[in-house]
């Protein structure tokens, strides 16, 4: 056994760094596999209590039966997100079972897929297989750490776009990488937080061309995805969008966590209810602090985009690839803080960006996020209910897991003030 695995080691370092980059993501993929297919069918994996895909299935079944989404019916899900429930069930039928085998095996292509891509950007970033084994070692273990969610939702296929996206514009793709955040926009909003970080690197770098470009071929990208329902019913298609905007106050956000502790050791009321597919808190204060909530992430979002158009950069403009991975997880670690709501799969939007960040070195943005998983799993969808009673122990630790959420953005911000004087 030890002669095989030296004979192993030796073939394996005599491969070109790419050879082993690409081996070394075909192997995870497999083991990615392993994970989607057999572990998260046993063990605690297997019982997926809360899941959307009824939703999905009900939406896509709609569609099967000839009627138009937004015109017909109303869906609170853009363009591609219901193409991406279309096509399972092209395969599955009226099957529900077979729907959900379908869905999840599009979820497991698109976790191949950022495999694939970190595998790309982490060598063009860092140049070390070691530092690539690294990165695909942390998804993977993020993966395990969120648990059996990352295959019962679409958002996987949101981090890819993204992903996707800020590879192409590592690799000088900007324009690629503009039309992929308008397709991102389209499957779920989130991606056009990254639009931003890209404007600020196109100014510093004065591709003016760029600045107006990119942003055209993104809203392109997207009307041509959603023409259909633009021609059909604009209405319908914006209801969509404006669905988000007038959700009340979720139950696991930031915001709702201080009046869930003062409700436990308290007399302050507290009622939970469901609206908008979701529990939600209704309480003195709380629609204040869902009224506040936009506004006030909105200023958090631009003070980071300040920080990046400072931070991002050298003395001379030169423009520093690893930071807009940095800055593009501490943007969507901020939305996720600030929201109104805190669906655990906003988390999935990271397992991607987060291993980049993370090295033996500075260990502290993988080991952070990885707290905050592991939080969320203990909460969801296990003890959900609990927390839906009103049980302090849940509010409790739901309220760390958020706290971890605010210690995350702050170390990200420290670390990326630290790089910009050591690059002076």
């Amino acid at each position: 056994m030890a002669d095989w695995f030296k004979r192993s080691t030796a073939r394996f370092e005599s491969l070109t760094e790419a050879q082993q980059r690409w081996l070394a993501a075909a192997a995870f993929m497999l083991l990615q596999a392993f994970i989607w297919l057999v572990l998260f069918q046993i063990l605690w994996y297997g019982d997926k209590i809360i899941t959307d895909t009824p939703v999905y299935y009900e939406y896509a079944g709609r569609i099967a039966r000839g009627l138009v989404p937004y015109a017909d019916f109303s869906s609170e899900y853009p363009p591609v997100a219901m193409l991406l429930f279309s096509l399972p069930r092209l395969l599955s039928g009226n099957s529900y079972n077979a729907f959900v085998f379908w869905f999840e095996l599009e979820m497991l292509l698109f976790s191949c897929g950022i495999i694939a891509l970190l595998s790309a950007v982490s060598g063009r970033l860092y140049g070390s297989i070691r530092r690539t084994l690294l990165v695909l070692a942390l998804y993977t273990l993020f993966v395990l750490s969120i648990g059996s969610i990352v295959q019962a939702r679409f958002d996987i296929a949101v981090a890819f776009l993204m992903l996707a996206g800020i590879t192409a514009f590592i690799y000088e793709r900007s324009l690629l990488a503009w039309m992929l955040l308008g397709l991102g926009l389209m499957t779920k909003v989130i991606p056009v937080l990254i639009g931003p970080l890209y404007l600020v690197a196109h100014y510093r770098r004065r591709r003016l061309r760029e600045l107006w470009l990119g942003p055209l071929l993104a809203l392109l990208t997207a009307a041509a995805a959603a023409l259909p329902f633009l021609l059909i019913s604009p209405s319908g298609l914006a209801g969509a969008f404006l669905y988000h905007l007038e959700r009340p106050l979720q139950i696991e956000s930031s915001w709702a966590s201080p009046l869930l502790i003062l409700n436990s050791i308290s007399d302050f009321p507290v009622q939970i209810l469901n609206s908008y597919g979701s529990h939600n808190v209704f309480a003195s204060m709380a629609e204040t602090f869902a009224t506040i909530s936009g506004p006030v992430t909105l200023a958090l979002l631009l003070a980071v985009y300040l920080v990046y158009w400072r931070s991002g950069f050298d003395d001379a403009g030169g423009w520093s690839p690893p930071a807009l991975v940095q800055f593009a997880a501490i943007t969507i670690s901020v939305f996720i803080l600030g929201g109104k709501v805190f669906s655990p799969q906003f988390l999935i939007w990271l397992l991607p960006l987060i291993p980049l960040l993370a090295s033996v070195r500075k260990p502290w943005p993988g080991a952070i996020y990885w707290a905050v998983l592991v939080l969320t799993q203990i909460e969801f969808p296990y003890n959900y209910w609990k927390l839906f009673s009103l049980q302090p122990g849940i509010i409790c630790e739901v309220a760390l897991r958020n706290l971890m959420m605010g210690v995350l953005v702050v170390a990200l911000l420290l670390f990326s003030r630290r790089q910009a004087a050591n690059a002076r």
